[in-house]
């Protein structure tokens, strides 16, 4: 009888899902981001608030947003410092933009949204460690990065809250240059160790203990849930869905034993590089 091990088990388990639906609107773009792949844009929503927005037919694709989702959902269960992402209708006028991305639409667009953070500063690499709570912070950020196969760190830093830390543009998460995911390439990546580049020596050992166990009690009902929060729209099928379902749940133990064997680590040396 097949187990969740098995990715026999997960065929189906998506086939009744509810497709879910976008809870704000763009009332104005303001500007195109300044190096996007994707051709993000910052936009004010309906709801008030002002987010960076990527829309399907992208020059990287619409899997972009697929990651988007999936790493935003896992951020927030495990408690990891990701910026809040909403799904945002593009009203058919808006498209006509002068800097929009993609050819104008005759209809709305359904499009990912990642709330905006004012006065932010960016960078490549981890910084200001021991300021705030970054120690824990980043310690998350060190758990999900290698459950996710992480690609391109990008994060923010709050300058109004101690430079808190923040993770951002998730898009080309799930690679390792293997280019859109599906059950193949997902098998490729099933025992790859991604590690963080340069972790920072004073990261926080008992939040890694904690994000190891958080990981390893991740269950298939909430791997699903994540999976559903992908919009049909951008035309991923729900097989390879339940395969990246799959995928994460067989990383979740071996990840986890990382983050464990980190934390148990009494010496100096933190280890450095790349997914390989």
């Amino acid at each position: 009888m097949a187990t969740p091990d098995d990715i026999s088990w997960w065929r189906g388990r998506l086939s009744n899902r509810t497709p879910p639906t976008a809870t704000t609107s763009v009332r104005a773009p303001r500007e195109r981001a300044q190096s996007s792949g994707a051709g993000a844009f910052l936009a004010l929503a309906d709801d008030g608030r002002q987010y960076w927005v990527k829309v399907p037919g992208n020059e990287q694709g619409n899997q972009v947003l697929v990651n988007e989702v999936i790493v935003g959902e896992l951020g927030r269960l495990l408690d990891a410092p990701v910026r809040e992402r909403v799904l945002v209708t593009i009203p058919a006028a808006i498209t006509g933009w002068a800097e929009f991305p993609i050819p104008s639409s005759a209809r709305p667009l359904l499009a990912h949204g990642s709330l905006h953070l004012p006065n932010a500063i960016d960078a490549d690499e981890l910084r200001h460690t021991r300021r705030g709570q970054n120690t824990e912070r980043q310690a998350a950020l060190v758990g999900l990065w290698d459950l996710c196969v992480g690609e391109d760190p990008q994060w923010l830093y709050e300058t109004s809250a101690a430079d808190a830390v923040w993770s951002y543009d998730h898009g080309l998460w799930f690679t390792t240059g293997e280019g859109d995911w599906d059950e193949g390439v997902l098998a490729k990546l099933l025992d790859v160790v991604a590690t963080l580049p340069n972790i920072p020596r004073a990261i926080d050992k008992p939040r890694l203990r904690a994000m190891a166990a958080d990981i390893r009690g991740l269950t298939p009902e909430a791997l699903l849930s994540m999976m559903s929060a992908v919009p049909v729209e951008w035309g991923t099928d729900d097989r390879d869905l339940e395969a990246m379902a799959w995928f994460l749940f067989r990383r979740r133990g071996p990840v986890a034993d990382r983050l464990e064997r980190r934390a148990d680590d009494r010496s100096d040396r933190q280890p450095t590089g790349r997914a390989s």
